[in-house]
């Protein structure tokens, strides 16, 4: 008789899955080898893996950028800010979801000294939607001393004249 032993909720219900997925690709996209790079916001990525808000700030960014007649809308990696590329060495995914906090998963990237820079860590949360539907609702970054990045955010105030 095979003992089946139970996973936690993150790795039960795909958060986990899905938060590992975006990892994975910021992680080939930290080697800057344009043949390998890997896109995070697709059509099918929009349409699965995020909320409507979401992509309705994307959207309302993509078009705000092109009004004004920017040829793109991020000039560096939207997850990590990064604009280096410098490579990433050692992740983490750690579920911090709380009965009274929207899902949130958060991840460690560890970045050995790259272009001079010192080595760092890159932290990131996933906050994905509450009802149980594993879409991603934003990406924040930390940002030090409390602060945080919100991508979402972020791509609402491009809108703004």
């Amino acid at each position: 008789m095979a003992l089946i032993m139970s996973a936690g909720p993150a790795l039960a219900d795909g958060r986990e899955q899905l938060v590992r997925s975006y990892v994975d690709r910021i992680v080939v996209n930290s080697l800057d080898e344009p043949d390998r790079h890997q896109a995070y916001f697709t059509e099918s990525q929009l349409l699965n893996d995020f909320s409507g808000d979401f992509v309705d700030a994307y959207a309302d960014a993509l078009k705000a950028s092109r009004k004004r007649g920017d040829p793109i809308v991020f000039e560096t990696d939207p997850m990590t800010g990064d604009s280096n590329r410098c490579p990433i060495g050692k992740t983490g995914v750690i579920d911090r979801t709380r009965s009274d906090t929207p899902d949130m998963l958060d991840v460690t990237m560890d970045l050995p000294s790259c272009d001079g820079d010192p080595a760092r860590s890159i932290r990131l949360m996933f906050v994905l939607e509450k009802d149980g539907s594993h879409r991603i609702d934003d990406v924040r970054r930390f940002m030090g001393e409390g602060n945080w990045f919100s991508l979402k955010a972020w791509l609402e105030r491009q809108v703004r004249p």
